[in-house]
């Protein structure tokens, strides 16, 4: 998402103007998600993708009648046809994808309030991703004033005006629900919930006569962080998946022959150190993946002290079960730690899939780390270990 708000501001800044879309709305199965963003460039020199194929095809011929109109637009793709030897796509889902023209257009003040400009809503995303601040970029979707934006955050007014009357502050307090809860979300209301404002020399209209509005809060999730805690044999391969998934890759090793730049070459950083003093030391929020695969399980008990009591979100620790069975029991009555903050640790770490290698194994911690993040389906080898202590503790209550 970032990446897509850098090359847009570049393009405001050359001068160009473009169209964006955006998937606010999706049924069933189909090949990007909620929140998905593409640049469409009159030239062609088009920025990521809303799932290709004739889908796509659609959203473009689309883009460029709202880049020459100004006016946005909401593409339905279909692609629930029939499975066929002709047919172009087998995805079976449905996607609305919102087009609205982007240029470096001056501040605009309407009847409505006052729009901000494209240039400063993406400074606004930036500068809030750079301090770690929860944003949401809010868009009238639907509605009179379709094309509308604001950026919402939780502790400060909104910059930028939606445009809806009295409507507005419901709006700004459902985004800002909908920003507590990290997911993006399409919002619709009906044409009785609001009046627009009116100019001076306009006729207050009836609520019956107002279109429906729909608004989308697209919310500025920071690119996730994991955190891998040991330069070994499965460090090696994990680094290079997370950092392909989009994922800003920490490694850390004690050792400066394991950590380093040449081994490591996907990492966002690399840091040779101490390993439970750095662990204590880094900051970590929900949005930091601690993977700790050290080359010894006293290492990697020390620094999940560290970590368990972190708004991490996730945890995994490497090991069989009967030694994280051993470990958890040790820490439970030497050091008499809670047991349940042992659920929220996936160990052993992964799914099962019959994983050997060092790069197998990284697979399957990798797949568990994307399951966490998405809310996936996946059952966790970790599970097992849960519903065995669970029913344990409960036979001892």
């Amino acid at each position: 998402m970032e990446s897509i708000y850098n090359h847009l501001a570049d393009l405001i800044d050359t001068g160009d103007t473009v169209a964006v879309a955006t998937i606010i709305n999706v049924k069933g199965s189909v090949p990007r998600e909620v929140g998905a963003k593409m640049i469409i460039h009159p030239l062609g020199r088009h920025v990521g993708t809303v799932g290709g194929g004739c889908g796509e095809a659609d959203v473009l011929r689309a883009a460029l009648d709202v880049i020459q109109t100004g006016e946005p637009a909401t593409v339905r793709v279909d692609l629930t046809e029939d499975v066929s030897m002709q047919a172009l796509g087998v995805c079976g889902g449905i996607m609305d994808v919102f087009v609205e023209r982007v240029a470096g257009a001056p501040i605009e003040v309407t009847d409505q309030g006052e729009a901000i400009s494209p240039r400063q809503r993406i400074d606004a995303l930036h500068e809030s991703a750079l301090a770690r601040l929860p944003v949401a970029l809010v868009t009238v979707v639907d509605g009179p004033t379709a094309g509308r934006e604001a950026v919402v955050w939780l502790d400060r007014p909104p910059l930028g005006d939606l445009g809806l009357g009295d409507l507005e502050p419901q709006v700004i307090a459902d985004a800002q629900e909908v920003l507590r809860g990290r997911q993006h979300r399409l919002l619709s209301y009906p044409a009785s919930s609001f009046q627009l404002p009116t100019s001076s020399n306009q006729q207050p209209a009836s609520s019956n006569q107002q279109p429906a509005t729909s608004v989308f809060v697209e919310v500025q999730r920071r690119a996730p962080e994991m955190l891998i805690v040991g330069g070994g044999h499965i460090a090696l391969p994990l680094a290079q998946m997370a950092s392909m998934c989009d994922f800003a890759v920490t490694v850390l090793d004690d050792r400066p022959s394991f950590a380093n730049k040449e081994r490591f070459p996907s990492a966002a950083r690399i840091i040779a150190a101490p390993l439970r003093e750095t662990v204590r030391d880094l900051p970590l929020d929900q949005d930091s993946f601690i993977v700790l695969v050290t080359r010894g399980h006293s290492h990697d008990v020390e620094c999940l002290l560290e970590v368990l009591d972190r708004p991490v979100g996730y945890i995994g620790m490497i090991g069989s079960q009967r030694r994280v069975d051993a470990v958890f029991e040790l820490l439970e009555n030497e050091m008499g730690i809670d047991p349940l903050k042992f659920d929220r640790v996936y160990a052993p770490i992964g799914i099962a899939i019959g994983a050997h290698t060092p790069a197998e194994i990284a697979i399957c911690i990798m797949a568990e780390v994307i399951n966490v993040l998405r809310g996936g389906p996946a059952t966790s080898i970790s599970e097992k270990r849960r519903e065995r202590d669970r029913r344990r503790r409960e036979q001892r209550g």
